[in-house]
């Protein structure tokens, strides 16, 4: 299956930009599996266990990472008697976005293996793409000034093309549908030695656990959330959706989902039936066990004609009209790669909207009305506009809609549904004291490796997918929590 890229360019330069934009593809592995995102199930036979495979991530306490993007090259279950079994690999692998998979999950694809011990997994990464750091020094670090987001360098120690090979306890039982995931810990294999240096090998950052996680959710193995792009298909009872950074995948709709139109794409009519090809939506879903997806949550963000959206996480303050944000994501006819930096000019008519999916929150609250609520670290998507490809610019978009980012920290003050996060990164240079109050919504926020608010207690290590608002508007809780991961 190829990444999905919608554009109007020649065959070849569809093929570059999927190798460049970090096309998030899953497989299915030759020796077994069935369609896992395409919507078919499949399940353990002849004594194998259908293994489904996911990957998330951990946040560096040393390093901002606005934008962490790395390649991996394959996947392997090393068994007891020393046997290797690929479980991932081929061409065409997803480059993961490590900043959102602090909060996400990716979903890797499937593969029948033999039900046996496994005591290795083998990871093989390839080189890293369009990946930034923010300097929170008070010095220059690898030529980065004070308060700059800068690339990250190619010399950087272990930042780079490696296999590692790590101990796990992993038993695949016969004739049963099961699921990994495969977490890469930043806090423990990033360090400022020599300026920074990444190592795998160390101890704990890269660890594999058993699907479902300790999960608010009533159903699946793991969630997919805020799966953004555009309608390609529909049948009676699904949809396929993908963007310039998510492969098309199949979404069949749960028996009650949550229809949401915050921007009236419905006419007041938002249901299954309004949904349409070419149309701009977000989905919150499930993984089963099978490999298929459930959609219970579908929010609708531009109509069809399909509308052209730029997404991507701001890494300079407003100077001169402009401010740059590195491209995440993106839907319809523009050239731009993911992971490029965009020079954004300033549309003063542009209009201010967050993105409210189901947590019951104004789409004009206060601390994002218009431009002097952008800041650092907010991920915004831009509708509409002019791009010039010769400076990567974008101007005269339509729409500001605030999407929602990936914030970690340690619980200051436990609280349901507010609670205090603090030891935030430094890029969100806006937090006082890289401190911000959390607020939680039932039953719209959803839990992952913890099983409510109830269980947030002082001390934990938390990752928040929020929107995130300019604390100095006023707004008394600054990050709005769509989901809550413990690390």
């Amino acid at each position: 299956m190829g990444c999905f890229v919608r554009s109007n360019k020649p065959f070849l330069f569809v093929v570059l930009t999927c190798a460049l934009s970090l096309c998030s593809c899953y497989h299915e592995f030759p020796n077994g599996g069935g369609g896992g995102g395409g919507g078919n199930g499949g399940g353990g036979n002849n004594g194998n266990t259908f293994l489904n495979i996911t990957v998330t991530s951990t946040p560096s306490t040393t390093f901002s990472f606005p934008a962490l993007n790395w390649q991996i090259g394959s996947l392997a279950l090393i068994n007891s008697a020393g046997t290797s079994i690929n479980i991932v690999g081929g061409p065409g692998q997803p480059f993961l976005q490590f900043a959102n998979l602090q909060t996400d999950s990716t979903y890797l694809g499937h593969v029948t293996i033999a039900a046996t011990s496994y005591t290795k997994l083998q990871v093989q990464l390839s080189a890293p793409l369009f990946s930034f750091f923010y300097n929170s020094t008070n010095a220059t670090v690898l030529g980065c000034a004070s308060g700059a987001v800068c690339s990250i360098p190619t010399t950087v120690p272990g930042f780079g093309a490696s296999t590692v090979t790590v101990p796990i306890s992993f038993t695949a039982t016969a004739n049963t549908n099961a699921g990994i995931r495969i977490n890469f810990d930043l806090s423990k294999a990033v360090t400022n030695a020599s300026g920074m240096t990444f190592d795998f090998t160390q101890p704990g950052a890269i660890t594999l656990s058993t699907l479902p996680p300790q999960s608010s959710q009533s159903s699946g193995i793991d969630t997919v959330d805020n799966f953004t792009g555009e309608v390609t298909a529909k049948t009676s009872t699904s949809v396929t959706v993908g963007s310039f950074v998510n492969a098309q995948h199949t979404f069949t709709m749960a028996a009650t989902v949550e229809f949401d139109d915050p921007f009236n794409v419905c006419g007041g009519q938002a249901s299954f039936a309004c949904l349409a090809v070419n149309q701009n939506v977000s989905l919150d879903a499930v993984l089963n066990s099978d490999g298929t997806m459930t959609a219970y949550e579908v929010e609708f963000l531009d109509p069809a004609p399909l509308a052209s959206e730029l997404e991507g996480v701001i890494i300079t303050p407003i100077v001169n009209n402009q401010f740059k944000m590195v491209l995440t994501n993106g839907m319809g006819p523009q050239t731009i790669i993911v992971g490029s930096t965009v020079t954004v000019n300033l549309n003063n008519a542009s209009t201010y909207f967050v993105d409210p999916k189901d947590l019951g929150v104004s789409t004009t609250p206060l601390g994002f009305q218009s431009s002097t609520d952008l800041v650092l670290g907010q991920t915004v998507m831009l509708q509409g506009g002019t791009v010039n490809d010769a400076n990567t610019t974008l101007s005269n978009y339509t729409r500001t809609l605030l999407r929602y980012s990936s914030i970690g920290g340690t619980v200051q003050t436990a609280g349901n549904p507010i609670f205090t996060l603090s030891g935030i990164s430094p890029f969100l240079t806006n937090l006082v004291n890289n401190t911000a109050q959390v607020a939680t919504f039932s039953p719209g926020t959803v839990y992952d490796n913890i099983t409510g608010p109830g269980s947030i207690a002082g001390g934990l290590n938390l990752s928040v997918r929020g929107l995130y608002l300019n604390p100095n508007s006023g707004a008394t809780q600054p990050i709005l929590a769509a989901k809550v991961r413990s690390h």
